[in-house]
């Protein structure tokens, strides 16, 4: 996907876009910006980011996409928040009153908030697909036996299968799903 970036092609760019678009928007949101204010800090990062990518500034050997769209996030929501135009409401300093950087988020704590919606998305994305990829009965029996940790002959009785063909149906939909992760962070060579 990386590479038909850098060939400025419209699919690929689309495909970029929609796959990180969610996790980025959520981070701006939780951190006071209006919907209209996060879309303008995605739009702001995502440019930033295919400018330096086109640009050569991202090299995947040398660290995680992730980090470096939390980078540019980080940095577009400070913009937006420092637009006194378009500022959220102002959080309270450690004497009461009310001021700017009160309300700007903590680095170290943001890193951690995008980390958990990253991986959160990762996840969810993978899941869906893997549910769009196996039978009903197969994800079932992963989702039962990996998931909700229910015992496989438990599993096997409520779905009419045998307790071999959950384990099965579970080891195959784990080896698939670590397949769509590594297709997932295909982007993130080098992490």
């Amino acid at each position: 996907m990386l590479e038909r970036l850098m060939e400025s092609q419209d699919e690929a760019w689309e495909r970029f876009s929609a796959r990180f678009r969610a996790p980025m928007l959520g981070f701006a949101r939780r951190y006071g910006l209006t919907e209209a204010q996060s879309e303008d800090a995605v739009q702001d990062a995502l440019i930033a980011f295919l400018e330096g990518y086109r640009a050569g500034r991202y090299e995947r050997g040398k660290g995680r996409l992730g980090s470096w769209l939390f980078a540019l996030m980080y940095q577009s929501i400070r913009s937006q928040r420092r637009d006194g135009g378009r500022a959220p409401a102002q959080g309270a300093g450690g004497d009461g009153r009310t001021t700017f950087f009160s309300a700007l988020p903590d680095e170290r704590e943001a890193r951690g908030v995008w980390d958990e919606d990253w991986e959160r998305c990762a996840i969810d994305s993978c899941l869906s697909r893997l549910r769009s990829e196996v039978s009903p009965s197969h994800y079932r029996a992963f989702e039962l036996t990996t998931v909700r940790e229910v015992p496989a002959m438990e599993v096997a009785e409520q779905l009419g299968m045998s307790r071999d063909a959950v384990y099965q149906a579970r080891s195959r939909a784990l080896q698939r799903l670590r397949a769509l992760r590594d297709e997932y962070e295909g982007t993130e060579v080098g992490a």
